[in-house]
C-alpha cells in the first residue's frame, strides 16, 4: 500500500471514530461564537447544537462545521476544554446577574442573602459535560434559566420557602447534565427551561 492510500485509509477510519464528550463540548463552542457572529441563525444554531451533542462520530461533528471554515476558535480532535474555575455569585443585601457569553464552571455556587440572582447558561459555554450548581438562598430569591437542550436534576429543598422541582420539557441525550442542590430559607430558587431569543 502506498503512502496516499495508507493516509486515505487513516482519514477515512478516524472519520468513523467515536467522538469523546470533550469534542462535542468543543464543538459546541465553536457554534455559539459563530452564532454570536451572525454566521449561524438562531434556529439553525439550535439545530446543530442538539445534533452536536447527540454525535457519535467525527465524521457528524466534522459535518456540522464542515461550512464554518476560518473561524478562530478551532476544534481539536481529542484535545482538551480549557476549564473554567469553580465560581462564587454572591449577593448580600444586593443582586448578582450572570448572563450572555461565558464559560460554565463544573462547580459553581450561588448564594443570596436579603438580596436576588439571575444565573443565565442559556448563551453560556459549558465547559464540562457535567455541572453542579449548589444554590442557597435565605430571605432572597434567585433564578436559574436553563437552555432547551441541557439535561437537569433538582435535589434541593425550600423551608418555608420554594426550591423549584419541576422543570418543564427534556433535554438532548448527550447534551450537559446540570445537577442542582442546595437550599432556600423564607426565600426562593427558581429553576425555568427558557428558550433563547434571536440577538439584535
Amino acid at each position: 500500500m502506498n503512502d496516499s492510500a495508507q493516509h486515505d485509509a487513516r482519514e477515512a477510519r478516524d472519520e468513523w471514530s467515536r467522538a469523546s464528550d470533550t469534542d462535542r463540548i468543543q464543538l459546541a463552542q465553536l457554534l455559539a461564537y459563530a452564532a454570536e457572529q451572525g454566521r449561524l441563525e438562531l434556529k439553525d444554531y439550535e439545530d446543530r447544537l442538539t445534533r452536536a451533542y447527540a454525535a457519535t462520530t467525527y465524521q457528524e461533528l466534522d459535518q456540522l462545521r464542515a461550512d464554518l471554515l476560518g473561524s478562530p476558535v478551532n476544534p481539536r480532535r481529542g484535545g482538551k476544554v480549557n476549564p473554567a474555575p469553580s465560581t462564587l455569585l454572591l449577593a448580600l443585601l444586593s443582586g448578582f446577574e450572570r448572563r450572555g457569553r461565558w464559560n460554565v464552571p463544573k462547580k459553581l455556587t450561588t448564594f443570596t442573602l436579603w438580596g436576588s440572582g439571575v444565573l443565565d447558561l442559556r448563551y453560556a459555554d459549558f465547559t464540562s459535560t457535567e455541572v453542579e450548581i449548589h444554590a442557597y438562598s435565605i430571605m432572597g430569591v434567585q433564578t436559574i434559566l436553563l437552555p432547551p437542550e441541557v439535561n437537569v436534576e433538582v435535589t434541593g429543598h425550600g423551608v418555608m420557602g420554594g426550591f423549584d422541582h419541576d422543570v418543564l420539557g427534556r433535554g438532548t441525550p448527550g447534551a450537559p447534565v446540570v445537577k442542582i442542590r442546595g437550599f432556600s430559607l423564607w426565600g426562593g430558587v427558581g429553576i425555568k427551561r427558557k428558550a433563547r431569543t434571536a440577538r439584535r
